[in-house]
């Protein structure tokens, strides 16, 4: 050790220099000295004599003390290291004033009983622990059942006996983490006395409690046999997987698992509560979508939604406007699939929203509702806001066939209301609309959508009134004809398509080379035609047209300048292979 520094404490552990290691223990600026002076004595403590070592043991007693844990810690592995010698020492110190000196003290008894070979130096230290069960400190009581566990597991049948009697005793301590230490303990004795108590605590109200002594019962080689207890373990060893799967099991092990301490025992028994579907788990996951935590009232709602109760309706609705978003969702769809009109207003309200998440959660649901959603939805066509229209086209795609009767009811109606009825009838492809759609074909403002909502029905019956749109003077028309001649693929309109390639407008010209590849990958040409449709390549592909211009200019003499340019007006589309 230098004079004015700190310690060295790997020299000195060199030398086995205990009397400078125990000055290096109460070293006060460093604590990490003070640890690593533990450490040191609890790896020399193998090498050296037991009078050597008896010096140390009051030192170590009082840096259990030590207001680091990490010296705290050491020093119950050099005791623990120093072994017999420190026992006596030890047991004294159980009845120490600092809670932290107990501490120690039993946690340094429990690892020297699991290693000592004399049994009568182990008996030695079973009274006091069990009186040490006593102890007004939370922290000792639990240390001291961990001891006892370790000691009594090495002691015959005979002596277990007041350990275990004692341990069964504290599987009623007020303090859980007592209670849990103690059913640990009870599966290392490897009594089986100790089943029936330990059996009544897979019934704790913390669930760690439960789950220790699940683990202990499994230790001591026990297995439910009844429905009721295989509940209550599976609950308690928390394999909710497996409790899921139960035929018919008690309700009330999971009503009071939901009533847990733990969020993630409640959030998994909501999620076997809604996989059972008991009638009699409907109230408590209403009144769980109130609990303080997220996760657990997502998992109510989402276990709701498995019910599918007609009575969660008006809980679920005032749920739809929790603070959390994920709470939200699972609130949106067990909405949805309650099936239920009076649902309708909240999920449009929140089809809405700006939250991508939400706004999808809500259509989903929508869709789900189906036919009682409709009406609601086709009312929709009239918000100003476009993004709003297209989700709802796209919510009534979705509900398909049901939507059908009442989209054609308000075909005909004004834009874009009209036009918006027609393109969602066109990606439901329901054939009673082929008719009707003709129809709409004659009304100026509706002609383009009803053209493409028939190319998107395949229905040749329009082929002939299209190939007449080909020629009208409004490009929009010849466009949309086009692209709808292209989805029916129909052969007839092969070469009115090839003809408008030549069209003077671009958009033209593209829309009918879209709908001739459209119809080069249908089953609906022979070959002669896709040869046909091959044959204008050159057209189709070509981006642009090169042009050349001259220009005289005069100044101080007569010259000319030549120019080469190009402009985008070809059509630009790539071939299919």
């Amino acid at each position: 050790m230098g004079i004015f520094g700190a310690p060295n404490v790997a020299r000195l552990k060199a030398r086995s220099d205990l009397k400078g290691l125990l000055t290096a223990l109460r070293y006060p600026r460093h604590a990490a000295i003070r640890r690593d002076a533990a450490m040191a004595i609890a790896e020399l403590a193998s090498s050296l004599p037991s009078e050597r070592l008896q010096p140390a043991i009051r030192p170590l007693i009082q840096s259990l003390n030590d207001q680091d844990y990490a010296v705290a810690t050491a020093a119950v592995a050099a005791l623990a290291a120093i072994g017999q010698p420190a026992i006596l020492p030890l047991i004294s110190a159980l009845r120490a004033s600092p809670e932290k000196i107990r501490e120690g003290a039993a946690r340094a008894l429990g690892r020297i009983g699991a290693t000592l070979q004399e049994p009568a130096y182990l008996r030695l230290s079973v009274d006091p622990l069990v009186n040490a069960l006593k102890d007004p400190d939370t922290a000792v009581r639990r240390a001291t059942a961990w001891a006892l566990g370790r000691i009594g597991s090495r002691l015959d049948t005979t002596h277990r006996a007041l350990p275990m009697e004692n341990l069964i005793l504290v599987l009623r301590d007020p303090q859980p983490e007592v209670r849990e230490m103690a059913a640990s303990a009870l599966g290392r004795l490897g009594e089986g006395r100790a089943i029936r108590p330990l059996i009544a605590a897979l019934e704790d109200e913390v669930s760690a409690v439960r789950k220790s002594a699940a683990e202990a019962l499994e230790a001591l080689g026990w297995y439910p046999v009844r429905l009721e207890e295989e509940t209550v373990y599976l609950i308690a060893i928390q394999n909710w997987e497996r409790a899921a799967t139960l035929k018919n099991p008690p309700i009330e092990p999971f009503l009071r698992a939901l009533r847990d301490r733990d969020p993630s025992v409640r959030r998994a028994a909501a999620a076997v509560l809604g996989k059972l579907g008991a009638p009699s788990s409907v109230d408590p996951l209403i009144h769980t979508l109130h609990d303080p935590d997220t996760q657990v009232r997502r998992a109510a709602a989402e276990a709701l939604e498995q019910t599918g109760a007609p009575q969660a309706l008006q809980a679920l609705l005032h749920a739809s406007r929790d603070t959390s978003r994920d709470v939200r969702r699972a609130v949106l769809r067990a909405l949805g699939h309650s099936g239920d009109a009076r649902a309708v207003p909240t999920l449009i309200q929140a089809m809405k929203s700006q939250d991508a998440e939400i706004s999808a959660a809500a259509s989903g649901a929508l869709a789900q509702i189906g036919e009682p959603a409709v009406l609601p939805l086709i009312q929709l066509f009239r918000d100003p806001d476009s993004e709003v229209q297209k989700v709802a086209c796209a919510i009534l795609a979705q509900i398909g066939p049901p939507a059908v009767p009442h989209l054609l009811e308000v075909l005909q109606q004004p834009s874009p209301i009209g036009e918006l009825a027609a393109h969602t009838l066109g990606q439901i492809g329901d054939r009673r609309a082929v008719f009707p759609l003709l129809e709409a074909l004659e009304i100026p403002h509706l002609t383009c959508a009803a053209a493409l909502a028939l190319g998107k029905l395949g229905d040749s019956h329009a082929v002939p009134r299209l190939l007449e749109l080909l020629n009208s003077p409004s490009e929009a028309v010849r466009q949309a004809a086009a692209l709808g001649l292209g989805g029916i693929g129909d052969p007839r309109a092969v070469e009115p398509l090839i003809q408008l390639l030549k069209a003077a407008d671009r958009g033209t010209r593209r829309d009918a080379a879209e709908a001739l590849l459209r119809m080069m990958q249908s089953n609906r040409l022979d070959i002669v035609q896709k040869r046909r449709i091959l044959a204008q390549q050159d057209r189709i592909t070509e981006k642009h047209v090169d042009h050349d211009s001259h220009v005289d200019s005069v100044r101080s003499s007569d010259c000319h300048r030549d120019e080469t340019y190009h402009l985008d007006t070809g059509i630009g589309l790539d071939m299919p292979i």
